[in-house]
């Protein structure tokens, strides 16, 4: 894996979601850090300094929203991008309030997804 790829944090309670979408990513060329609930992806973003988050909602320990709302009083993280991950109706709103700059639904569109995740670290190629 190339070290000046962008890292992605992928803060995901279930495993085989975790699994997958770190699989993808790291196929599509992005150095991946995971993270099973919302204390770990806060540990793990402290001590990896993520590109880009991607934070499951609901997770047990701390959720996705509070994990947000915690990295986001953290200096060096009130501009990388968090993109909720969510398969609750409703979280939209929830979510950009705590501090997610964009939200992804589950199931997961391949296509809009990469495209989201390219946009916000400001890739173009596919």
């Amino acid at each position: 894996m190339n070290p000046s790829s962008p890292s992605i944090l992928v803060a995901e309670d279930h495993a085989d979601s975790r699994d997958a979408l770190r699989t993808l990513l790291e196929a599509s060329g992005y150095r991946v850090v995971v993270a099973e609930d919302g204390r770990q992806a806060v540990d793990r973003a402290l001590a990896e300094s993520p590109t880009l988050i991607l934070m499951d909602i609901m997770m047990p320990e701390v959720d996705g929203l509070e994990a947000t709302r915690i990295l986001r009083r953290t200096p060096g993280f009130t501009d990388v991008p968090i993109l909720a991950l969510t398969a609750m109706e409703g979280s939209r709103e929830r979510a950009l309030e705590a501090g997610c700059n964009d939200y992804i639904t589950k199931p997961i569109d391949l296509r809009s997804f990469f495209a989201k995740i390219q946009g916000w670290l400001g890739r173009d190629e596919g």
